[in-house]
């Protein structure tokens, strides 16, 4: 039998059988095809040492990253109207 669970929104507990929803958000680096080097002075074998030293997890996360929530439908509902958090407009003006 499965247990209850929470919304991780609003903590709200959700039952066996209860309507919920998974969001998962992916986060991930994109490149368009241009790379800006501003020195000329640039040493590439320096910049990969540099990296060398980062732990491997911190440099997962600059490249990709991976939420996932569980929300009840009220939350899911919230978070689809404004998943960005945007200040809403509310004179209507652009």
């Amino acid at each position: 039998m499965m247990s209850s669970q929470s919304c991780s929104r609003c903590n709200k507990i959700i039952n066996p059988g209860d309507p919920f929803y998974r969001l998962l958000i992916k986060v991930f680096a994109d490149f368009d095809g241009v790379i800006n080097i501003k020195s000329e002075k640039y040493d590439l074998n320096k910049e990969f040492e540099k990296i060398k030293s980062i732990p491997e997890e911190l440099l997962e996360e600059e490249v990709y990253k991976e939420f996932n929530f569980v929300l009840c439908p009220r939350c899911k509902e919230i978070y689809c109207a404004n998943p960005l958090n945007l200040p809403l407009n509310l004179n209507n003006n652009p």
